[in-house]
């Protein structure tokens, strides 16, 4: 392997890719910005928005504004066109070159816009000797309407290019290939929108229906299908979808159909073992395409933010050391697979190449597969020691390949990155041709010092979809669930009930809820009263190990209590899980928190004083809850409320109430004494009006609409004879939240961004977004894209994981927003109104269109999947839009303009203000929550200070000093 190696290495000495070619400007801006990592940043971010910019204008802000203060640092003709572009005189004369330029470079990577443009230069890789493989770029896939686009662009591909390909010469080395000419590259993220790792077999369906066409017509006309991997939560899906079509009867014995494998995935194994197992079902070898993995940062940063283990290895020497077990086992195997090494690294190629022959698998059953516009000189090499190279060659756009691009460009520089070692560090050989080495593990980094967030379940592994639909089931034999009144440890489960349906099958009772009367609201109050003392006075120290108890005994059951949230409050599988998740965040943050905030502390250092503050709860406590996070919120409140030293008197919202059972019992599992926890269901306005009004109430924490906070705030400030404390209100209410959309914005993420934030959980979220404004030239595309998104949401049962829109709470849910639906008012367009379900309450999504900022659709909360639509003529314009309603509670910005970020956060005045990424999923401890204005109070839940609500502090001062004499003051 050294010795083939270093073959290799000596016949690229000399010899540079173009990119890193210092002749061509582009090749000398990558090389600064190689060697200036705050350049590249600003660099690659410019290339990334550029293609979306149409005006000079917006092209000269824009290279202003990223590359600016690094103009001094860049020479020659680049750096005068940076400096140019901040000057209004020039601007306009030397934007379009700074334009050209940044497509020249895209043309770099890509090989036509369409499948008539790319043949040309196709046409030429092969005379030169070299295999292709065509793939299309495009905008991510958000509708079907987009899904049918893309299946017309493959067959336009396939056919174009199996027609086109015929005359082209014979090359000798590329005819001993086993496979055909055209080959053809396909993403099945591209083919279904609203794919989720849940459902792969569902996501398979919809792949299907639109692949297999394909697929057949890509037998009949002699062209090879190759099916890319991607993102680790599509992975499974893919793999299915391969494994139906290659087993399908009409294609089962086609040989052409092949399957990427990437070796930085800690299953990777194991992929391989399933790809063995069609193989050996057809009995025809499958082409693989062995390849490291294109996503690694989007995986590391995203299994990091949700908390669930890595899917890929971490360390590069893992990665290669893995890519080289896998590429022996393929070649070890010749009957079941038909290799293809996809790299740049030498080291790696050399090791599969040498191995395959070890093997004795014939050079002309393997391949090696470069990337287009990269590697000019290794593929070179290869082929002229008779190695088969296939170029990896995109087909598309500027603008929907730019992702493409970025993440080419960043391959490149990549400090870690062989060709930047080779061609411009000039390592040396036995440096690049050593044996991969794993350096040492990371420290995993916390978000605040002593908390972590509770990781989310990765849907993408099976044995957790398994999980997780058991108890989904094992929770609806359940059915229905007592929510029973409990005082001082006293249960009762008979008597007058209120029943809840299933808000997905309303024939069926989701809990039986029996209604507290007024005596025992009394007698829960004078038992939380009396127990007031003994708990206030025990020690911090205890109640933070009891609320430590209950975050483990939460996450223990954190399957079936999610499960409970399917069927009882119609939350679908991921959103469930998540509130379960957040339950717990809640629960040890507050235990944290409680240490650093609540502990006594002495005060200053001047000589005879001692001066301590400590805190203390202030009394029974109410806990008014609602029912969209019928866990999160409820044991928030409840959690800060009894580590501050407070009895609670949990009132569960009636749609909830068996969810808010389940925490009760909970909590006595985890050993909260049953005098300090009440459990009081019933109607809001009996049960909850009663306990607001009782003058030992010291404490109302309530999470609800505006109509009943306001009402708390203003029954909480009439003080009763008897009353011993101002009633204190922890009161968080609703929102009329914004999504804004600039002209400068990935419409990709803005799409998806609004998609999730709107119809998550079916809009009925305090945090969940009804208004996009977007903005001038954005408009139209964001709401050509947005309708069509919404038109293809699968709308079903919450049980169901493909589901992505499912039932409202209740009947008075249903009824109101079909109202609104039916007739908004004057002045706002239906641009899409979705059809309903008749076995639940299902309200099908509307988008409306709207050109009056104080229309109902732009400032009432309607808590359901209704979103109006607002063209705002400059982004100055649409914040002001975003913030004329009388809420403040969560917004966000869509904009790859940083002058425009940072008056976003000066100006879009709302209490979580997201920037880049949608309006909802605040996360405990990063993203404490809580609003304004009319949307709250100003508390932060999840946050710091949040504690001190619940508490009274108290100072105590002692002089010190006994006749002249202090311990403070050694003489």
């Amino acid at each position: 392997m050294q010795a083939f190696g270093r073959q290799l290495w000596a016949r690229i000495q000399g010899h540079k890719p173009t990119l890193f070619d210092t002749r061509h400007w582009e090749g000398r801006i990558l090389d600064l910005a190689m060697a200036d990592p705050e350049l590249k940043t600003s660099l690659f971010r410019l290339v990334d928005v550029l293609p979306a910019l149409q005006r000079a204008d917006q092209v000269a802000l824009h290279v202003a504004e990223y590359l600016g203060p690094a103009a001094a640092r860049i020479p020659g003709l680049p750096g005068a066109a940076v400096r140019a572009a901040g000057s209004p005189a020039l601007a306009a004369a030397t934007a379009p070159l700074i334009r050209a330029g940044v497509e020249r470079l895209g043309r770099r990577f890509i090989v036509g816009t369409d499948a008539p443009s790319a043949v040309r230069r196709l046409g030429r890789l092969h005379r030169e000797g070299f295999a292709f493989t065509a793939d299309l770029l495009g905008e991510a896939t958000v509708s079907d309407a987009e899904a049918d686009t893309y299946a017309r662009r493959y067959r336009d591909l396939i056919e174009t290019l199996a027609r086109e390909a015929r005359s082209w010469p014979e090359h000798p080395l590329l005819a001993r290939s086993p496979l055909p000419r055209v080959n053809v590259s396909v993403k099945v993220s591209s083919l279904a929108p609203h794919l989720d790792p849940a459902d792969p077999e569902g996501g398979a369906d919809r792949v299907l229906a639109r692949l297999t066409p394909l697929l057949v017509r890509a037998k009949e006309v002699g062209v090879a299908i190759h099916l890319d991997l991607e993102s680790w939560d599509l992975h499974d899906l893919a793999l299915e979808v391969f494994e139906r079509a290659a087993l399908r009867s009409s294609l089962g014995d086609w040989p052409h159909l092949g399957i990427t494998l990437q070796g930085y995935l800690r299953r990777a194994s194991e992929d391989l073992d399933r790809i063995g197992r069609v193989a050996g079902q057809r009995g025809l070898p499958v082409p693989v395409r062995l390849v490291k993995g294109a996503y690694w940062e989007t995986e590391v940063i995203r299994s990091r933010q949700q908390g669930y283990p890595c899917p890929v290895f971490t360390d590069k020497g893992e990665t290669d050391a893995n890519f080289e077990r896998l590429a022996t086992r393929l070649a070890r195997n010749p009957d079941r697979f038909l290799p293809a090494f996809a790299s740049h690294n030498l080291r790696s190629l050399a090791w599969a190449l040498v191995g395959a022959e070890s093997a004795g698998v014939p050079r002309d059953l393997v391949e090696v597969q470069t990337l287009y516009g990269m590697a000019e000189p290794e593929r070179a090499a290869l082929r002229d020691l008779g190695y088969r190279v296939r170029v990896y060659c995109p087909v598309g756009e500027l603008i929907p390949g730019m992702a493409y691009l970025v993440r080419r460009l960043l391959e490149n520089t990549s400090n870690e990155g062989f060709l930047r070692l080779t061609h411009r560090e000039g390592a040396r050989p036995e440096a690049l041709f050593a044996r991969p080495q794993a350096a040492p593990a990371p420290r995993d980094a916390a978000g605040e010092a002593g908390f972590h967030n509770c990781g989310l379940i990765d849907f993408g592994r099976g044995e957790e979809r398994r999980k997780f639909r058991r108890a989904v089931e094992a929770a609806r034999k359940a059915l229905p669930l007592v929510a029973p009144v409990v005082v001082g440890g006293r249960e009762r489960r008979d008597g007058p009930v209120l029943e809840h349906p299933c808000p997905g099958r309303t024939a069926e009772t989701a809990s039986r809820v029996v209604l507290a009367s007024p005596d025992e609201v009394d007698e829960a109050i004078q038992v939380a009263d009396a127990a007031w003392p003994s708990w206030r006075e025990r020690t911090l120290g205890e109640r933070v190990r009891l609320l430590e108890r209950l975050a483990d005994r939460l996450e223990e059951r954190r399957l079936s209590l999610a499960a409970l949230e399917v069927h009882e409050v119609g939350k679908p599988w991921r959103e469930a899980d998540a509130d379960v998740a957040e339950a717990v965040d809640h629960c040890r943050y507050y235990a944290h928190r409680a240490m650093e905030e609540l502990s006594p502390r002495r005060l200053g250092t001047v000589p005879g004083e001692d001066n301590m503050l400590w805190y203390e709860g202030v009394g029974p406590a109410a806990i008014i809850a609602p029912w969209n996070f019928p866990l999160a919120i409820l044991a928030g409140m409840t959690a800060a409320a009894l580590v501050a030293g407070n009895p609670v008197l949990i009132k569960p919202a009636e749609q909830s109430s068996g969810v808010g059972h389940a925490f009760f019992e909970k909590l006595l599992e985890a050993g909260f004494p049953p005098e300090v926890v009440q459990f009081l269901p019933g109607r809001g306005e009996e049960v909850g009006r009663r306990l607001v009004t009782d003058p030992r109430v010291a404490l109302v924490a309530f999470t609800g609409s505006m109509a009943v906070g306001l009402e708390i705030l203003e029954i909480a400030g009439k003080t009763h004879p008897e009353q011993r404390e101002v009633k204190r209100v922890i009161c968080e209410m609703g929102g009329k939240n914004a999504i804004v959309v600039d002209e400068s914005a990935d419409l990709d993420a803005a799409v998806a961004g609004a998609i999730q934030s709107a119809f998550g959980y079916a809009g009925q979220k305090c945090s969940a977004c009804s208004r996009v404004i977007a903005v001038g030239s954005a408009y139209a595309p964001f709401r050509e894209r947005f309708v069509e998104a919404t038109k293809s949401l699968p709308l079903g049962p919450p049980e169901d994981p493909r589901a992505r829109l499912g039932p409202v709470i209740d009947a008075e849910a249903h009824a109101r927003l079909s109202a609104v639906i039916r007739e908004p008012g004057p002045g706002a367009r239906p641009l899409y109104v979705g059809p309903g379900r008749p076995e639940g309450w299902y309200v099908g999504p509307a988008v409306f269109e709207v050109n009056d900022t104080s229309h109902r659709l732009m400032q009432e909360e309607l808590f359901g999947p209704v979103v109006a639509l607002y063209r705002a003529r400059t982004f100055d314009e649409a914040l002001e839009v975003a913030s004329r309603t009388r809420y403040a509670l969560t917004g966000s910005v869509y904009s790859r303009t940083p002058s425009h970020l940072a008056a976003a956060r000066r100006r879009f005045r709302v209490g979580n203000l997201y920037l880049n990424r949608g309006c909802t999923g605040a996360m405990v401890g990063r993203q404490p929550f809580g609003g304004f204005a009319m949307s709250g109070t100003g508390t932060k839940a999840g946050g710091p200070g949040y504690l001190l609500r619940f508490v009274n502090p108290r100072c105590a001062s002692e002089n010190t000093v006994r006749r002249g004499f202090s311990p403070d003051v050694q003489i």
